[in-house]
């Protein structure tokens, strides 16, 4: 129980929601055409919803990371363990290219 709490609030603070708290940005913005921008240039400035996304793809990589680990218990199970292992490796890399590529929106358009 005391894990948990303290986790969600390891992911509340990785994903930059402590700056949502004290700025309140509004959680999506809108394009001059109207279109949604759910991602804001620039390293100094961040949606809500930004803070919720990262919040997810971190704990989608800790989940992948901790099924890596979890695939080493099951050394006599080795069709367990390999599933585990590539599901595992399937979110913690999925969940790094999500970073990246929000990332490079933030930097590079």
């Amino acid at each position: 129980m005391l894990f948990g709490v303290i986790f969600i609030v390891v992911l509340f603070v990785l994903g930059g929601n402590i700056y949502t708290l004290v700025k309140t940005p509004p959680p999506i913005a809108g394009g001059p055409n109207g279109e949604p921008i759910l991602v804001v240039k620039g390293l100094d400035i961040q949606l809500g919803m930004e803070g919720l996304v990262a919040s997810v793809v971190i704990f989608m990589g800790t989940i992948g990371l901790g099924l890596l680990y979890y695939s080493s218990k099951y050394v006599f199970q080795p069709g367990y363990a390999t599933r585990l292992m590539v599901l595992g490796a399937i979110l913690a890399g999925v969940a790094y290219l999500i970073m990246t590529y929000l990332l490079g929106l933030k930097l590079y358009t």
